[in-house]
């Protein structure tokens, strides 16, 4: 082994042997090598060869008859000695805070770079009470509506500063339960939540200690008066039936999707009726079973196309998904447009193409980070656009492809 030419190995030469173990050296005692931790800053200025950083910048733990390396933590004193500045000015430096110079700045962040040092986020959070960590809770990440809204909220909580805890109810409750009790264990400064199934009691216990929650995409209705961020299907609804009655079509079916499950999927059959009762010489019709698996969808289908529906239109993805993959008569499948919410990628690869009405979910998962961190940092003002009773909506757009293009 190569040693250290400052002190030639010495910390490293058995000390007396052990008569009662004969065939196991006696390592050095801490405190004969505590003298070595001068030479750190010798290492770090380049004194020291490179062979010597075993000795300065780590200690080494028995276990068993292995041996393995335990690095030392770096500390901020540490990186203010590196810089020759005081800690205060480091501190400052490091969290952007304070009349810091960018050369200081600059010179500060290279120390601790060539350092390896790494803030205490948990120290940090004692500080200043806050952890910079928010939740967000989805009820499956494998459906691609739910997967988008994740990507847009972790990367608008990245662009503020904070970090999220990304938990999967998987439409059980136990899980939700499970998932609040982290949060709560753990400090987070906030929970972005995607209403699902019955209201966990364990999310009333937040409310009222006042933990910060934002709804997003849904309300809990049981729950009035929580901050949320949803879309107002109105807009796009409008503008695809306009497009279907310019193509000619006169008889419209709409799939609403579980409704009992969701409010969303009711809020959107009745802007389906409102805005067909208002266009002249359009007839709606609500087909509210017949979609739970595929060969019960393509029967569903045939049916309503055999009743003269000449439009679909799907408040639930999953059920146009059904729909499109079942076995169309003739040419039939080219002459029936089809209208989806939630703009999926597949219903961009079949052709022809389906219809969109966009909910934006990236806008309102931005949305919702704003108005959560609005309720977490003093000062902070709220997205604009949100009325007395807390809600934002977005618009939905409608996107015409395919037969509608």
């Amino acid at each position: 082994m190569e040693f250290c030419d400052m002190c030639h190995g010495c910390c490293h030469q058995p000390r007396e042997q052990d008569h009662s173990s004969p065939s196991q050296p006696i390592l050095p005692r801490r405190d004969e090598r505590l003298h070595h931790m001068p030479l750190y800053w010798e290492l770090t200025r380049g004194s020291c060869r490179p062979a010597a950083v075993g000795l300065v910048r780590s200690k080494t733990t028995d276990l068993g008859r292995g041996r393995r390396r335990v690095p030392m933590s770096v500390t901020i004193s540490d990186v203010a000695k590196q810089a020759g500045m005081s800690v205060s000015t480091v501190s400052q430096a490091l969290n952007d805070k304070g009349r810091i110079s960018p050369p200081t700045k600059d010179r500060v962040r290279r120390a601790a770079m060539e350092l390896g040092y790494i803030p205490d986020s948990r120290a940090r959070s004692m500080r200043s009470s806050r952890s910079h960590a928010v939740g967000l809770l989805v009820p499956d990440i494998r459906n691609p509506y739910f997967s988008e809204l994740v990507y847009a909220v972790q990367d608008q909580l990245y662009s503020a500063g904070y970090a999220p805890l990304i938990g999967v109810s998987s439409c059980q409750a136990s899980r939700q339960e499970d998932y609040y009790r982290i949060l709560l264990s753990r400090h987070m400064d906030g929970v972005l939540v995607v209403p699902d199934g019955p209201t966990s009691p364990m999310l009333r216990t937040m409310l009222a200690r006042e933990f910060p929650v934002v709804f997003v995409d849904r309300p809990d209705q049981t729950l009035p008066g929580v901050p949320l961020v949803d879309s107002d299907p109105v807009p796009g609804m409008e503008a695809a039936l306009d497009a279907l009655v310019t193509r000619g079509s006169r008889r419209v079916a709409f799939v609403p999707g579980p409704e009992s499950r969701s409010y969303t999927f009711r809020e959107r059959e009745q802007a389906f009726l409102d805005c067909v009762d208002v266009r002249q010489g359009l007839t709606g019709l609500v087909v509210r079973q017949g979609f739970e698996d595929r060969p019960r969808a393509a029967a569903t289908m045939h049916g309503l196309l055999g009743q003269g529906v000449d439009a679909v239109i799907f408040g639930y993805s999953a059920d146009a998904i059904k729909a499109v993959a079942m076995e169309w008569d003739g040419d039939l499948r080219s002459r029936v447009p089809m209208v989806s919410f939630d703009d999926l990628e597949v219903f961009q690869l079949i052709s022809p193409q389906v219809s969109v009405i966009s909910q934006q979910v990236d806008r309102m998962g931005r949305q919702g980070v704003d108005m959560l961190l609005s309720m977490i940092e003093p000062g902070r003002q709220a997205p604009e656009g949100m009325g007395v009773d807390r809600r934002l909506r977005t618009q939905t757009l409608f996107v015409p492809r395919g037969l509608l293009a």
